[in-house]
């Protein structure tokens, strides 16, 4: 008995360790480990877990379960980051961890409630029901916005669809993979998608093709993936010949999260970053490029004209023009309260060799937590709770910042700003606003230095170069610098803590914009939003034909028997002939 109990016991929390192992699986995918193929079992071990879930709430929970497990273990180096740049103790880091891989879990949540609700009202197979349920989880914004296809990014092959339906429709595509690994794996052990109860064992035995066909299914899904990848590589590839490029230098000056806010470094800071700017155009690069906010001293929003003397931007013996990042102030500004606000913007300007600028491209979507609060941009009483007298606000529009050459065209450039490169929303609205032949990315990554995260941003922002397909160089300071061509592949890059410069030749594309950029997800949404139409409309018609017609009128209806004194002996024998039971025990 208490074996049977332990047996009991366990199958009620399979569908949970399930959840659990499913996510920590998820996440092997991060460095160190580096097991890729890691993203799509994770996501099967989901799809197997919440198929069955009786309630939204039970497979909210799964889901939830399993992006704890996955942020856990794939957001692993926060305690370390966290006591390098604060008091806390072990224990308080370890909790934060917790505490934010809880909160990551909430989209992972939702979509095991949809994926569930999808199968059991609408009937929806369950690779519709997956793949939908996975959509909302990558739409949803998070912290660290980390999608199965961005993952999978070192494998490019695999992602070249995301021109046409983009990092999100890319990670639809892998959980449609997994659901049909779940759902061959769920027929090796008797049950079907949908909580219905296991087969008898000669049933299994007369039917391996519910197993077989769905894992034959994924195969050939991925298959073509990989197919179609190297195909349209090679067309981009072969397309990028003849297209003039630029030589960029791309800049990490190696500057401590802390000494970057230390007034007194700040001499220092610039004469590194100009001794490094010689450098580079020393090896005749046409524009150097410095990370974000790599200018050590602010300068008014409104500025035209680059500092002289011991602030220039264009120090000793450098010619420019540079792209730098920087802090700049607004005005002070009287808010509706009365409250005078004195705001900042994470800017990014050109400064030509003549001393002159172009005004900033500010950052237009801010990081929560660490440069804004959630809502902050909409209602500015709650930014003063953590910033009392104003602090960073977001840019209004995209803006180019361009930049003319003697020899080939004009450098038509799109800059996105820190983690903006993750973001697939942001880089399709400066894209489609401003039409770049480049883009580029200027981050600070010091607060991370030594973990995983420099990595994992580099890998999203692969996807950004293959949606929009244009080359992208990465100017980071301790972090991953890099060179990402249109076809997705790394060309260059460098992650050393040392000061240095690494050199890029990027294509200059003035090609058409993507499909994804003009339409973005809408094509995708519509599409699964019409096939759960069709399951609902299914799922009616169903229900409607099970139940009858009309009261009475069903076969077999018994007539309505008259009063006990009227009926004959034949017919209470009849009637007693059919209450009887059909066996007997």
């Amino acid at each position: 008995m208490p074996q049977a109990s332990t047996r009991r016991a366990l199958r009620g929390r399979a569908p949970l360790l399930l959840s659990v192992a499913g996510g920590a699986t998820f996440a092997l995918t991060a460095p160190p480990t580096d097991l890729y193929p890691a993203v799509i079992a994770g996501l099967a071990l989901l799809a197997a877990a919440v198929h069955d879930a009786p309630t939204f709430w039970r497979a909210f929970g799964r889901g939830a379960a399993w992006g704890t497990a996955a942020g856990i273990v794939g957001l692993r180096f926060v305690p370390e980051v966290i006591q390098r740049f604060t008091s806390l103790g072990s224990a308080a880091s370890y909790l934060a961890l917790i505490l934010l891989a809880a909160a990551q879990s909430l989209v992972w949540a939702v979509c095991g409630g949809l994926t569930s609700v999808l199968l059991r009202r609408l009937r929806a197979p369950l690779e519709l029901a997956f793949a939908t349920g996975v959509l909302a989880a990558v739409v949803l914004p998070t912290v660290f916005g980390w999608t199965p296809a961005g993952l999978m990014s070192p494998w490019p092959a695999l992602v070249q669809l995301a021109d046409l339906i983009g990092e999100r429709g890319v990670s639809v595509l892998f959980s449609v993979g997994a659901a049909l690994l779940a759902r061959a794996g769920l027929a090796a052990v008797g049950v079907s998608p949908g909580g219905r109860a296991p087969a008898p064992p000669s049933a299994r035995r007369r039917q391996p093709r519910a197993i077989l066909y769905p894992a034959l299914a994924s195969a050939a899904l991925f298959g073509g993936l990989a197919a179609h990848g190297a195909l349209r590589m090679a067309a981009v590839e072969r397309a990028s010949a003849g297209l003039p490029t630029a030589r960029v230098a791309l800049v990490n000056q190696a500057v401590g999260p802390h000494e970057r806010w230390q007034t007194k470094n700040h001499p220092r800071i610039l004469r590194t970053l100009h001794e490094l700017t010689r450098k580079a155009e020393a090896g005749g690069a046409e524009l150097t490029l410095w990370p974000e906010a790599a200018y050590p001293y602010p300068l008014p929003h409104s500025a035209r004209q680059a500092p002289r003397g011991g602030r220039a931007i264009l120090g000793p013996g450098v010619r420019g023009p540079v792209l730098a990042g920087l802090i700049t102030h607004a005005p002070p500004a009287k808010a509706d309260d009365g409250v005078e606000e004195r705001n900042s913007y994470n800017s990014a300007t050109l400064v030509l060799p003549d001393g002159s600028m172009q005004p900033t491209q500010d950052k237009l979507q801010l990081l929560w937590f660490g440069e804004t609060v959630p809502g902050g941009a909409y209602l500015p009483w709650l930014r003063r709770i953590f910033q009392k007298s104003g602090g960073l606000v977001p840019g209004a529009e995209p803006r180019a910042l361009t930049l003319p050459r003697e020899q080939g065209p004009a450098l038509r450039i799109g800059v996105l700003n820190c983690y903006e490169d993750t973001l697939t929303g942001v880089a399709r609205r400066i894209t489609g606003a401003l039409a770049p032949n480049l883009l580029v990315n200027i981050t600070n990554d010091a607060w991370f230095t030594g973990s995983a995260e420099p990595e994992l941003h580099a890998r999203l922002a692969v996807m950004r170069a293959v949606e929009l397909r244009r080359d992208l160089v990465r100017a980071v300071n301790l972090g991953v610098v890099s060179w990402i061509d249109a076809r997705g592949v790394v060309r260059g890059r460098d992650e050393s803590a040392a000061p240095g410069v690494t050199f890029a030749t990027p294509a200059v594309r003035d090609t058409p914009l993507t499909l994804y950029t003009r339409l973005g997800d809408a094509p995708l949404a519509a599409l699964l939003a019409l096939a759960i139409a069709v399951c609902a409309l299914r799922a009616r018609r169903s229900t409607a034909k099970a139940s009858p017609e009309a009261p009475g009128a069903a076969a077999g209806a018994r007539p309505v028997a008259g009063p006990p004194e009227l009926a004959s002996p034949d017919a209470a024998a009849q009637t007693a002939a059919t209450d009887a039971p059909l066996s007997r025990p």
